[in-house]
């Protein structure tokens, strides 16, 4: 795994992608949308499906904060992420990708600083890294195939995140509408919009090891990368 992260503890004028956020805490995938000031979640946990732009993938520092924007401190992956801003920011990723026709279709902004959430990155980032040798020039198109239960705590402090399992199912030129170049570009400050999807009541059905499927994914076709 490069990313260079540890799982272990707790973690302008250009224009601004909407979002898709990654919910580790219910192992769900929210596309919101913004109008008129608005934020609306949708669940598109069961449809998931976008290729992600690996090759602009930026690491770094992001504090996400109730009520007003993000403050992102990124650079390129590969790059020294320099020191911790603040005692409040988390090590997080950061990415563009075009989702799929059944999820919205449009291209997005992946952002978080989910230990569990990351980790799922990681290992899809040693798969991409992998099958990049056979497909030079070309990005992942990813579906998400299961999540998996990751315990913490213990008594009253014991919690449940869910890790995504990604799962490369093709491979695409760069679609001619996912931009070139990192999500935002540089260190700026996000719009004003919530970093919040709803949390599902309960979590997932788990097994002994392993959360059920929440999206029943069935890989689709393609061709709506053209």
């Amino acid at each position: 795994m490069a990313l260079g992260f540890s799982y272990g503890g707790t973690g302008g004028g250009a224009d601004f992608l909407p979002i898709v956020k990654f919910d580790a805490r219910a192992g769900r995938f929210f596309r919101v949308d913004r109008e008129d000031g608005v934020s609306t979640p949708h669940d598109i946990t069961r449809s998931f499906k976008a290729v992600f732009d690996f090759e602009n993938l930026e690491v770094g520092w992001i504090l996400f904060n109730s009520g007003s924007a993000p403050d992102f401190q990124m650079v390129p992956f590969g790059s020294p992420m320099g020191d911790r801003p603040s005692e409040s920011h988390k090590r997080g990723i950061r990415m563009s990708v075009k989702l799929g026709g059944d999820c919205g279709g449009d291209c997005r902004e992946l952002a978080g600083t989910s230990a569990a959430m990351m980790k799922g990155i990681d290992l899809l980032h040693d798969d991409y890294l992998a099958g990049l040798k056979s497909n030079a020039g070309k990005l992942p198109v990813v579906a998400l195939d299961d999540t998996v239960p990751i315990e913490s705590g213990t008594g009253a402090k014991k919690s449940t995140n869910y890790q995504p399992v990604f799962k490369i199912t093709a491979w695409v030129k760069r679609p001619a509408d996912l931009p070139d170049a990192p999500a935002r570009g540089g260190e700026k400050k996000a719009e004003a919009v919530p970093n919040w999807a709803p949390a599902a009541k309960t979590p997932p059905s788990t097994g002994s090891t392993r959360a059920a499927a929440p999206m029943g994914v069935v890989p689709h076709d393609e061709e709506d990368f053209g």
